[in-house]
């Protein structure tokens, strides 16, 4: 089952309910059940997307759902790990009216 979450410069929305950042992120950082894996050995590229929607490009403390083994790192975690973004794509919400535009973050990653 999947959540609508989409974040607003210290507002969270999760399905509707209203939380500040710090709530969310201490909640998000209790669940994190993986630890991140970001020097996966075998993998030379990857891609990485949020998990909820901002109205912005997200701050550098954010996490991102990682393909090829790497968990959920920042962006600091995988520079740290050698990896360097290729390309970033905006993925937006589906609309409805008076809601301002949000989008998730896909970064297509490299080593």
């Amino acid at each position: 089952m999947a959540d609508f979450v989409f974040r607003v410069g210290d507002t969270v929305y999760v399905d509707g309910k209203r939380y500040s950042w710090e709530e969310w992120k201490s909640s998000r950082d209790r669940t994190q059940a993986a630890p991140v894996a970001v020097n996966a050995p075998t993998a030379r590229a990857a891609s990485c997307v949020t998990s909820i929607y901002y109205a912005e490009f997200p701050s550098e403390d954010e996490r991102f759902e990682c393909t090829a083994g790497l968990g959920s790192p920042t962006r600091e975690e995988l520079m740290r790990g050698g990896w360097r973004v290729d390309y970033v794509e905006k993925i937006p919400a589906p609309q409805t009216a008076g809601n301002p535009p949000v989008y998730k973050y896909k970064l297509v990653i490299s080593r």
